[in-house]
């Protein structure tokens, strides 16, 4: 299992139950999607209970809650492990996201207030610089802020809803992705196309051309299930 060193920040006085199983479930999320824990990993309840300073009872609540999002996998007489779908679910995966993603493209280039494009404007010139300059973490992040801001920008919440929870089970590949030598520079002429046609508010262009971002990353997530063996 990857080593994993974070922990849940208390507060004064008693943590009600509830918060505190939101909070343990909040951190497991949050180390999976960050890769601390990768594909496969076990996730012991006595390790994380020790590492969370909590009790059993609330690990295994959030376990049941995250396997149920996709995110954890358990299995009678072995337990639970962060998911660790087949290459064809990753493909699949891929291709969901890739349908919801240029409709949220779309519906921003119509939807989208000017504030809204400003700030879209603002994470694909901070990806710029990035691209060139910054570490692939940096990027990474700067990445998901672009997503985010066009998301947003489709002004439908429950879109963002279904593109958040389909985001979170590819992340750990779409980390591994931008890590990837040169992946930057690719990505940021993809999300140009992207960027250029919501300013201008052309609707079928920047669906499109976040199709073909998204499916691009889906061929190199191919390649990376193929190396993981998964």
């Amino acid at each position: 299992m990857s080593e994993a060193k974070t922990g849940i920040a208390k507060s004064d006085g008693k943590i009600p139950a509830v918060t505190l199983a939101e909070r343990v479930e909040s951190q497991i999320e949050h180390d999976i999607v960050e890769g601390v824990f990768r594909p496969g990993d076990r996730l012991d309840e006595e390790e994380l209970a020790a590492r969370l300073e909590t009790s059993r009872t609330p690990i295994r609540e959030a376990l049941r809650k995250l396997a149920a999002a996709g995110l954890v996998t358990i299995r009678p007489r072995v337990g639970a492990m962060v998911s660790r779908p087949t290459i064809a679910q990753v493909v699949e995966l891929f291709e969901v996201v890739a349908e919801l993603e240029a409709f949220a493209a779309r519906l921003a280039a119509k939807r989208a207030t000017d504030t809204q494009l400003d700030l879209i404007a603002a994470a694909h010139a901070r990806c710029e610089a990035l691209a060139t300059t910054g570490t692939a973490a940096e990027y990474f992040e700067a990445n998901r802020v672009f997503h985010a801001a066009i998301w947003d920008a489709a002004n439908n919440l429950m879109l963002v809803d279904q593109l958040y929870s389909v985001d979170k089970r590819l992340s750990p590949y779409r980390r591994h992705i931008t890590f990837h030598p040169g992946r930057q520079q690719n990505s940021q002429s993809e999300h140009r196309l992207v960027a250029e046609a919501l300013a201008a508010r052309q609707p079928e262009a920047a669906e499109n051309a976040m199709r073909d971002h998204v499916m691009i990353l889906s061929d190199d997530a191919l390649q990376l299930a193929r190396n993981l063996r998964l």
